[in-house]
């Protein structure tokens, strides 16, 4: 008995002695996993329950315009929130105070903050993106600060209500070159435009402040305390004018409203010898402020449409589509058939090579037959006949482009296509560059290079276009287009400057100089042109093209037009690309060519460029009305007299009482001032007819009958063959003698 005690001792000894080493060995073996295989880990929670980490959030760099105005800046916002815990615990006897005092100042219904006060967490947003004075205010009613000498009952302080300062993106002119500055992302990143391209510079590096902190989470005197300062983001100066893009948007949006635009349209205001950007607009665009906003007012009711007819799967389909085409930069991001603007291309090729002379005359009987394919001129009138260069450039015939093109040469053409930039990205500082479409020499056949003479087989972007056609005009140099000038850093110092970059020169100094002359003959021929300005020397010329890509048996058009100031040595070049016009008129030279016009007409004046009249132009000149009132008749009549202007007396009396128009008010010469001689005579008012489609003497005519004056804006207004495309005062009372302005334009591809 006393051998098996023993026996069970010894087993009973191995058992623990066993037990013991596999407990050692599984402490050793997971000490050395916390002290060596996984260090890092168990130190980052050590660090994590011993230091407190606070993020000192970078602002993002600003944006600027040239002129220093600001495009997009970073400002501090609040997010308004509640501790329900804390209110439970020690705010609830001023439940009412916090609930009226916040819906108050925060403009947010009552209950809804009262159903967040008895919530079962410790963080509630009451609302975000408050200003700081509305936060200060707010707070200060919730917790006024008493003097010393304040002796009425002191309210116990709010401690579950806070407010947590955070960046917000703000851009001053909403929907101004909203497409060129991009906005950005919920996650603070730019996804669009300037603000995504340059968001390595924009974005500042967020900092640190590392303190020690006790097992309750309280800060505590650490001598290796360590800070990180916040490092700012840079902020960039464009090439873009506020003014001039007023001006480029205000123009595009009127002739994108007036053509019933489907596909939008586009504007680019470009230095011609820089490329530096001055402008560029994308119609319809969208609100910065408020991106997600349907900025088209059309838009919005198609998708609502969508939503009651389809429901919510296709709505919301229907509503990504809507963003993705109002944030998109057309100028950039989209391709079309340039069309008839892409003659000057062809034109300077063939001078260049030599292989037309401006002497060559070639004939159009309205059409030409090219292989199996017969293809039309933009004329119905039988073609244009016999003409030379300039004349073919100026009619804008198809026929005469497509026998220069052939004349030409396949090889050369395609050559001269990927020297002036169709077959790469310009490399504009901008995201989303599209690339071109077009047909390569080795698979161009005879039908495909008529075509591509006269800008009806490839696709390219509109900023492609227009460096081209700068090339064509600024002595043959190919530049590439930029938006920003400079990156400062926060202390203004500049971290990155940039400077005009010429790629290559495609054509010399002397074929330029005959196509400077030719495009200002097409625009100043017989005062003809719809983008011809009194005392200006434009050049220009405009494209008419069709989508031969789309579906559907509508024929639909893209309307654009290019133009240059000073045409003898461009400084500004201009191009405006409206899609598929559907009001009636599609011509390039009357939908897109007005804008040109009314956008120059303001912008020339704003650069310093002054009008430099002609003695015929002055002769022309409109004459600003004199003031009569109280001279004797005899007296008012010679005045009026020998301005040209014609005076019709209204009364017996010998001195003027009233006249109309008032005193300084422009008419052009010829017209009548209304002179009234009684006290008390009544006013005749009449409703101004609807000028539409009416002829310059038409339209004086009809207006003079009622006793009104016509003032006749546009290029065209001269020309035989001009039509009015309408007068905004239409159906409205005017008085007697009063100046109507109607807008006349030639209606064919010549303008």
């Amino acid at each position: 008995m006393e051998k098996s005690t023993q026996s069970m001792r010894f087993r009973l000894l191995c058992m623990v002695f066993t037990v013991m080493i596999l407990v050692a060995v599984y402490i050793s073996y997971t000490m050395y996993n916390v002290a060596v295989k996984e260090s890092d880990k168990y130190q980052q929670l050590a660090n994590s329950q011993q230091f407190k980490t606070m993020t000192i959030a970078a602002n993002r760099g600003s944006i600027y315009d040239s002129t220093g105005q600001v495009l997009a800046q970073s400002v501090t916002v609040y997010t308004v929130f509640v501790d329900p815990k804390t209110f439970q615990e020690r705010d609830r006897d001023r439940e009412n105070d916090i609930v009226g005092t916040l819906s108050n100042y925060l403009d947010v219904d009552g209950e809804e903050i009262r159903k967040k006060l008895y919530q079962n967490n410790q963080y509630q947003i009451i609302k975000k993106d408050v200003d700081k004075v509305t936060v200060e205010d707010m707070m200060e009613a919730l917790n006024p600060t008493y003097d010393k000498d304040y002796e009425g009952e002191e309210k116990v302080p709010v401690t579950s209500v806070g407010a947590t300062p955070t960046a917000k993106r703000y851009y001053p002119h909403n929907d101004l070159a909203a497409a060129v500055i991009g906005h950005l992302h919920y996650d603070g990143y730019g996804i669009l435009g300037l603000e995504s391209y340059y968001d390595e510079y924009l974005t500042g590096v967020d900092g640190k402040i590392i303190t020690a902190v006790d097992a309750h989470n309280r800060e505590i005197q650490y001598k290796y305390k360590q800070s990180y300062d916040a490092q700012d983001g840079d902020s960039i100066y464009t090439n873009l004018d506020t003014t001039i893009q007023y001006y480029t948007e205000k123009a595009l949006k009127q002739a994108v409203d007036d053509n019933n635009a489907k596909d939008r349209g586009c504007a680019i205001v470009m230095e011609c010898k820089t490329g530096k950007i001055l402008a560029m607009a994308t119609e319809n665009g969208y609100d910065l402020n408020d991106p997600a906003m349907v900025f088209d007012p059309k838009d919005e009711e198609n998708l609502e449409k969508v939503l009651a007819d389809e429901g919510e799967e296709a709505y919301e389909a229907e509503r990504s589509t809507v963003w993705n085409r109002q944030w998109r930069n057309k100028a950039v991001s989209e391709l079309y058939y340039p069309g008839s603007v892409f003659k000057v291309v062809t034109g300077s090729a063939a001078l260049e090579e030599q292989a037309i002379s401006l002497d060559d005359t070639y004939y159009c009987k309205g059409y030409m037959t090219v292989g199996p394919e017969t293809i039309s001129c933009w004329t119905t009138h039988g073609g244009h006949g016999t003409q030379n260069f300039v004349q073919a450039m100026t009619n804008s015939c198809n026929p005469a482009f497509m026998t220069i093109g052939q004349t030409l040469g396949a090889k050369a053409f395609t050559d001269y296509f990927k020297a002036f930039g169709f077959t790469e990205k310009t490399g504009i500082d901008l995201p989303a560059e599209a690339d071109s479409i077009y047909v390569p020499y080795s698979r161009m056949s005879i039908v495909d290079l008529s075509v591509s003479a006269f800008g009806q087989a490839n696709k390219i972007t509109p900023i492609q276009m227009i460096t081209a056609y700068a090339a064509v005009v600024n002595g043959g140099y190919l530049v590439t287009p930029y938006l920003v000038d400079r990156i400062v850093d926060s202390d203004g110092n500049i971290v990155k400057q940039f400077e005009p970059t010429v790629k290559r020169q495609v054509i010399s100094e002397e074929t330029s100089a005959v196509m400077r002359q030719t495009l200002e003959t097409v625009v100043t021929t017989n005062q003809g042109s719809n983008v011809y300005i009194k005392g200006y020397n434009i050049g220009g010329k405009s494209g008419t093209s069709q989508k031969l890509d789309e579906p559907g048996g509508e024929t639909k058009y893209v309307s654009s037009y290019c133009a240059f100031y000073p045409a003898d040595d461009p400084e500004i070049i201009m191009l405006v690309m409206v899609d598929e016009p559907r009001n009636g008129k599609y011509y390039g030279s009357a939908v897109a060519a007005p804008v040109v016009s009314q956008t120059l007409t303001e912008v020339l004046p704003y650069l310093g460029y002054y009008a430099e009249y002609s003695e015929e132009d002055i002769s022309n000149l409109d004459v600003n009305v004199p003031n009569v009132t109280g001279s004797s008749v005899e007296s008012a009549k010679s005045t009026i007299e020998a301005l040209e202007l014609e005076a019709e007396v209204i009364g017996s009396g010998d001195t003027v009482i009233r006249q109309m128009p008032s005193d300084q008010s422009a008419m052009p010469k010829g017209c009548t001032v209304m002179l009234y001689t009684e006290e008390g005579a009544e006013p005749e008012y009449v409703t101004v007819p609807d000028l539409t489609g009416k002829s310059l003497e038409s339209a004086t005519d009809t207006l003079s009958r009622l006793g009104l004056n016509l003032k006749p804006l546009g290029g065209a207004a001269k020309k035989t063959g001009a039509k009015c495309s309408g007068n905004d005062t239409a159906g409205q009372y005017a008085e007697v003698g009063s100046v109507i302005e109607a807008y006349f334009i030639v209606d064919d591809e010549t303008g």
